[in-house]
């Protein structure tokens, strides 16, 4: 059964990776069905708590453009605006202590994301006035951008292999709506840097 089942999936990604256009772009991928495709990490938050607590609230965990931009400052990530290898490297370290495979594929994903992020930034709707609009959301686009290309580069370990996952796996890589967010895959409610309440 488990062979059947890992040859439907590669006859599957053979089959869409020689033809991108037999993947539906058509439709939008559903948050619940796309979840549970990559195991990530529980993200150690509480290691920024001392300079970034204030925007950290206590009860369900919040995602704000000022908690990534206060990280980002903290961990000095980026220099004339693009993302230092060394300094990203050291902040993942915080966020994912000893996890190596993730460790590597949120530094890369970080590291790729510069044009994406651009792009984010060249497309961003206006916004309501509000407390986070005195907070750049550089380094959340950077977040969103870096968990999505997790998704797409999530470890053999932590992937689940599902034909939905397979398939959602392709249509990130192969829509255009997809990779205008790069990497794609997770939703946005799930981005490289969540709380951790420990």
């Amino acid at each position: 059964m488990a062979w059947n089942k890992a040859l439907l999936i590669c006859s599957l990604v053979a089959t869409v990776s020689t033809n991108p256009l037999d993947v539906d772009c058509t439709h939008r991928q559903d948050f619940q069905t796309v979840r549970g495709c990559c195991s990530l990490p529980t993200l150690r938050f509480e290691q920024f708590r001392k300079n970034c607590g204030r925007y950290m609230p206590t009860g369900a965990p919040k995602v704000s453009p000022c908690l990534y931009e206060c990280i980002f400052n903290e961990t000095k990530i980026l220099v004339n605006s693009i993302p230092d290898p060394i300094n990203t490297r050291a902040m993942l370290e915080k966020l994912l202590g000893n996890n190596l495979d993730f460790l590597e594929a949120y530094l890369d994903g970080v590291i790729n994301c510069t044009d994406t992020v651009q792009e984010m930034i060249r497309n961003r709707r206006p916004r309501h006035i509000g407390v986070t609009d005195y907070c750049s959301p550089v380094a959340l686009f950077y977040g969103i951008c870096s968990q999505k290309y997790v998704f797409n580069n999530c470890p053999s370990s932590s992937w689940s292999g599902t034909e939905s996952c397979e398939m959602a796996r392709l249509e990130n890589l192969h829509c255009p709506s997809a990779r205008a967010s790069r990497g794609a895959g997770a939703a946005l409610r799930n981005p490289v840097i969540s709380s951790n309440k420990t």
